[in-house]
């Protein structure tokens, strides 16, 4: 497949997640996946919110029609696949260069921090993953990037570097390493490939979680590793990455 997947389920967060993925698909000039998924409905019950192909049909019509519509230039491929959602999210995730999502979806309650299928995402998807809300427009400012020195948050300084560099930004790293070059080592291969991106250290070694929390509010997206260190094996999501979807108020990218 590979490209840049985009789920879309006809909601205010998957619409806003398909203008980001159109965005990021010309960024990079890969093609874009647009998959709707068609929940698999039990035999014996037929709940209201499993739609009739035809109307599967039409959504994801309209989703192409969209993204189209907002950039001609990307090529865009339908998708049609059968549920669970986040089982067929993860498996077109296999072969993808990224990943996006709405934070919540059509049948997710409206309380704060990820939907049930976007909580899995986090967890198990296996390239980046873009998630964003409703109202999660590109806005100016740094990209910041959480970084503790290990593998996780490298690769999460790679994709902010890459961001930055694509749309002409800054990045700010957000250290929280008892370490004070410990950002400078975590990010120095990536400020030498994209020299171009303007860096600045911002450290938080106390409450990362809440920094990272605070900096989404005005940040135009907050990239962070999937583990950092002193997680205990076998965590789906590191601790600080955990704390701060919470409260998935703004867009984050998660990388492993």
């Amino acid at each position: 497949m590979g490209g840049v997947v985009a789920g879309f389920d006809g909601s205010a967060a998957s619409a806003q997640a398909l203008a980001w993925a159109v965005t990021e698909a010309a960024l990079r000039r890969i093609p874009l996946t647009l998959c709707y998924v068609r929940e698999a409905v039990l035999a014996g019950h037929r709940p209201s919110a499993a739609p009739a192909p035809s109307d599967a049909d039409q959504t994801l019509t309209r989703a192409v029609a969209l993204a189209r519509r907002q950039d001609p230039r990307v090529d865009v491929v339908p998708q049609l696949a059968s549920g669970p959602v986040a089982a067929a999210l993860l498996d077109a995730s296999q072969d993808a260069q990224m990943l996006v999502a709405g934070t919540r979806s059509a049948g997710d309650w409206s309380w704060p921090g990820l939907g049930a299928v976007s909580n899995i995402l986090a967890a198990s998807a296996c390239c980046p993953l873009l998630l964003v809300p409703d109202d999660g427009i590109w806005r100016g400012g740094p990209v910041v990037v959480g970084v503790d020195g290990t593998p996780w948050s490298r690769r999460a300084a790679g994709f902010a570097f890459e961001e930055a560099h694509l749309r002409s930004v800054p990045v700010l790293a957000v250290c929280w390493s008892q370490e004070p070059e410990q950002a400078e080592e975590t990010t120095g291969a990536w400020r030498g490939k994209y020299p171009d991106v303007a860096f600045s250290v911002s450290p938080a070694p106390q409450a990362p979680a809440a920094a990272l929390r605070a900096l989404a509010a005005t940040a135009p997206l907050v990239v962070v590793g999937s583990h950092g260190a002193g997680d205990m094996p076998g965590l789906l999501l590191g601790t600080v990455t955990h704390e701060l979807l919470q409260n998935a108020a703004h867009p984050i990218a998660v990388v492993r």
